[in-house]
């Protein structure tokens, strides 16, 4: 819970949530406070979705209390079916999310299907652009411009980068960055010197026609291989290109193990010890172990990462 009108909860476990009390008492003026304090409230914290009918059949919930692996909870169903409409979703691959949601629920036994109830739809597909109006090397320069930062400062230090290339984001283009001066781009907008260097080398792959909008949205171009144009960047190892994939191109198969988030998201829903301290999941030591666990919701391990940061109540990139 957050904002200034929430409650101080326990740290809770995968499966559950955390409810406000009922509300008990009545009279005008407590139903006019109730109601001011409520709409504020809800400037910070989500309403709890209402109760959904149970329009599961007899037979339906015997085989779900048998452990039948391709039923789901009726409240999973409800999720599912508010999100049929919804068009495809994704850049140069598009799918259908009802279809990833289902998938992930239903995956390893409905490992996550408490977890995808709980944290109800994904906000990894809201609020994106259209194909025709990305932009990607400025996508790319925010992703750099980010990498080791928590979210509050990472959107700081893009506001000065923004600031110092004319004060529109529009203006972010290759040929403003190789026109300005690195020093001076690097010192105002509060970069590194490594991070600097990346931006400058962004652009020149850009100039030569290395990477274009062409290229990083063509649909023949594999993950791989887009992967492989990426790091070819100075800067740009594997943590930022999987962020872009995930969150620029919405490529919906993307699992980011150098992520700290979806790591601790991991041990926390599959209860997995690893090699680092205290148990936590290493990168590269815990490697085989962290592949084999998110194996099954392949082709949809974008999503499995989101609800894997939601498990550890972690925000995941640029949200």
């Amino acid at each position: 819970l957050e904002g200034p009108f929430a409650e101080r909860a326990p740290r809770r476990s995968p499966g559950t949530i955390s409810r406000r009390p009922s509300l008990q008492r009545s009279g005008l003026l407590w139903c006019i406070m109730a109601s001011m304090a409520t709409r504020s409230r809800s400037l910070s914290t989500p309403r709890p979705r209402p109760t959904p009918v149970n329009t599961e059949t007899p037979a339906a919930k015997k085989r779900r209390a048998q452990g039948a692996d391709d039923v789901l909870d009726p409240r999973c169903e409800e999720l599912i079916a508010s999100l049929a409409s919804m068009p495809p979703v994704g850049r140069a691959q598009r799918f259908r999310l009802s279809d990833a949601v289902r998938h992930v629920a239903l995956a390893d036994g409905r490992r996550l299907e408490k977890v995808v109830i709980n944290c109800g739809a994904p906000t990894l597909y809201s609020n994106v652009e259209d194909t025709e109006d990305v932009d990607t090397f400025r996508s790319l320069c925010r992703i750099v411009v980010g990498q080791q930062l928590a979210g509050a400062a990472a959107k700081t230090i893009w506001a000065r980068f923004v600031t110092s290339l004319g004060g529109d984001a529009s203006l972010i283009t290759p040929e403003a960055v190789l026109a300005s001066d690195m020093e001076a781009l690097r010192s105002s907008a509060g970069l590194s010197n490594a991070k600097a260097r990346s931006i400058f080398d962004l652009a020149a792959h850009y100039e030569r026609g290395d990477l274009s909008d062409a290229v990083l949205l063509d649909p023949s171009l594999s993950a791989a291989e887009l992967y492989a144009k990426l790091t070819a960047v100075k800067g740009i190892g594997p943590w930022s290109a999987h962020m872009y994939q995930m969150f620029g191109l919405l490529q919906p198969d993307i699992f980011p193990t150098g992520d700290l988030g979806v790591r601790n998201g991991i041990k926390e829903a599959f209860g997995l010890r690893g090699a680092g301290k205290n148990g936590a999941l290493d990168e590269k030591r815990d490697k085989e172990k962290l592949e084999a666990a998110m194996a099954p919701f392949a082709p949809y391990r974008s999503l499995a990462a989101w609800y894997m940061w939601r498990c550890a109540d972690t925000p995941s990139f640029l949200e």
